[in-house]
């Protein structure tokens, strides 16, 4: 495989959110070795029966960058013991038919190799299983070590978050194994 594009999805899409900060140290962990897409997805309308046909354009060139990816690192928080529902909706726009007369089950985000990265430690796993699970559900093959970082309260009240040695090994150590994941992906798909 040619140097990997790996789309990131961050679940807030906030200037200096947690979830931006741990996407920056993925990048520096992976260096040269990948491409990466920063996928903006605010944009995205809510997916509801009365726009899903046509796609808007919004939706068409999101599924654009996942087209084009070799693989997905989605880095995420929990809100309510689930996923964020615009991350949710992300993905429901991903798998939804491009068409209404569309039948098939492929959609742009199946094989493709998932990481998941969460901010939350322990409180955080809800939301990770919830998105693991529809991922898979809906085709991805998700990278079976996934990270969750706890971030202390106090980062939370003044919007700072110094991230120790041990938070910087496990994202390096988590980007040299889903590297290693996505080129044996290729392989896989070759065959």
């Amino acid at each position: 495989m040619a140097r990997p594009n790996i789309a990131f999805v961050e679940s807030s899409l906030a200037d200096g959110s947690f979830e931006g900060k741990i996407a920056r140290e993925a990048i520096a962990a992976l260096g040269d070795r990948v491409d990466v897409t920063v996928v903006d997805y605010r944009d995205l309308p809510l997916l509801s029966d009365d726009n899903a046909f046509p796609a808007p354009d919004a939706a068409l060139a999101i599924r654009d960058k996942f087209q084009n990816a070799d693989a997905v690192w989605v880095f995420t928080t929990e809100y309510h013991h689930s996923l964020p529902v615009a991350v949710k909706n992300l993905f429901d726009w991903l798998t939804s038919p491009k068409a209404a007369e569309d039948k098939s089950d492929r959609t742009v985000l199946e094989n493709k190799p998932v990481a998941i990265t969460g901010v939350g430690g322990f409180k955080g796993m809800f939301g990770r299983i919830e998105l693991g699970d529809l991922l898979e559900a809906n085709g991805m093959r998700v990278f079976p070590v996934e990270v969750g970082l706890s971030v202390p309260e106090t980062a939370f009240e003044t919007g700072e978050w110094v991230m120790t040695e041990g938070d910087i090994q496990a994202i390096e150590m988590q980007a040299n194994d889903f590297l290693t994941f996505v080129n044996a992906n290729d392989d896989h798909e070759e065959k």
